[in-house]
């Protein structure tokens, strides 16, 4: 009998299987590698032909096995690749202690992207966030006021004693900003007075009662900013500012002046 022929064999009705990826041409595995199952992502991984850029479309399939993207984490083969360490940590099925191994490999983007997906293992997002605020203090300007618009809690608490303009105003249109890091902001003996003056007069922080106190109490905050905003406090909040010798005196005497009964 006759050898059916291999053309035929992997024709496009043919089934998707782990020979046929083996034996498929570059072509072939671009079109099916990202969709394909398990089964033919197997035979893929043994072709001879398989380059970084088919490994990478590999990476981005969800039916990937995680014994397969294991194989892949621990052969030095693939993994001198850096599209090929970025695929693997942030594929949801690739096991723990393989995307742990890689993690501090990637850039700050890629690991920013690894906090932010809720797929992976909670312990790696955790990892990356902890790799990428170790690594702000060395993170250009542009990198770092990037950074600030996406920041997730230790970051943010790593960015919020910058001392730049820039970065800070990036913090605190955040989302994810709390108050209580606005407060930290605007209580913050290194924040500029540029950005202590902007949050007397932002629609959001400059309405929120902890963060307008701190705002008042800071010797940074523009003296014509902070008086403006002790005009617009409630009498509870002058009563207890005229007190506090911590806070300016100038603002002292401007919560004082308020509290005065009108001639």
């Amino acid at each position: 009998m006759s050898r059916v022929d291999d053309t035929t064999s992997r024709g496009p009705g043919s089934p998707l299987t782990a020979d046929r990826a083996r034996r498929a041409s570059l072509e072939e595995l671009r079109r099916h590698l990202t969709s394909a199952p398990s089964t033919y992502l197997e035979g893929a991984v043994r072709n001879p032909e398989l380059t970084p850029d088919e490994m990478t479309l590999l990476l981005r399939n969800r039916f990937a096995s995680p014994s397969l993207l294991a194989r892949v984490g621990q052969d030095r083969q693939w993994t001198r690749y850096y599209e090929v360490k970025r695929g693997l940590v942030l594929h949801p099925r690739t096991p723990y202690p393989v995307a742990r191994s890689l993690a501090g490999h990637l850039y700050w983007r890629d690991l920013a992207e690894a906090i932010e997906d809720a797929r992976l293992h909670p312990a790696l997002r955790r990892q990356a966030e902890q790799i990428l605020k170790e690594r702000v203090p060395e993170m250009s300007l542009g990198e770092q006021i990037s950074l600030a618009r996406r920041a997730t809690g230790r970051l943010i608490a790593a960015l919020r004693g910058s001392g730049d303009v820039r970065v800070l105003r990036a913090l605190l249109g955040n989302p994810r900003l709390k108050e209580h890091d606005a407060e930290a902001v605007a209580s913050g003996e290194e924040s500029p007075g540029d950005v202590l003056g902007w949050m007397t007069r932002h629609p959001k922080w400059g309405n929120r009662r902890a963060v307008r106190l701190a705002l008042v109490r800071n010797a940074r905050t523009p003296v014509a900013d902070a008086l403006k905003l002790v005009a617009k406090l409630p009498r509870r909040e002058l009563e207890q500012l005229a007190t506090e010798e911590e806070a300016p005196k100038i603002v002292r005497v401007g919560a004082v002046r308020r509290l005065e009964p009108e001639a």
